[in-house]
């Protein structure tokens, strides 16, 4: 049995969806794909509808590709302040619904170079466990295999 909602109460919940929407984004900018998930069940699905196009309409809420990409610019130089990788980045920004961002190799490399000389300080001289240890953790911060190779075992 589903009860009927009077005009009064729709609006009141469109709006409540609405100051959520905009609480995320105060807090930081947020893509399309991450506020609708953010926002499923706990609103009707036209009210999430009606907030984002708000928000669009506003300019809140990226809606072409130029603030896409000036997005994925932002999240991804946060996460290479981070200490992260290419790959990692670009998982991340997959799963919020924004485009891959290119890599700089010549920084990523140095990037990488600095993260493992603060993790494993004299890894030149380290024993292959050693090695092998730094490249699992270059790895799993999203290092491509080529440039771990280059930094951790010389090749």
């Amino acid at each position: 049995m589903e009860i009927e909602l009077t005009d009064e109460q729709r609006k009141e919940n469109m709006m409540r969806a609405r100051r959520r929407m905009m609480d995320l984004i105060a807090s930081r900018d947020h893509s399309e794909k991450e506020l609708r998930r953010k926002l499923r069940g706990k609103f009707d699905p036209a009210d999430i509808d009606a907030a984002i196009e708000y928000g669009k309409d506003h300019g809140w809420v990226p809606s072409d590709d130029a603030s896409k990409s000036k997005l994925a610019d932002k999240m991804a130089a946060m996460l290479h302040r981070k200490g992260k990788g290419i790959r990692y980045i670009n998982q991340y920004l997959g799963e919020r619904g924004l485009p891959p961002v290119k890599s700089a190799g010549e920084s990523e490399l140095e990037k990488a170079l600095e993260l493992l000389e603060t993790r494993y300080p004299g890894i030149e001289t380290a024993d292959e466990a050693t090695r092998t240890k730094a490249g699992r953790f270059l790895v799993s911060r999203g290092y491509e295999m080529d440039i771990v190779r280059k930094i951790v075992f010389r090749k």
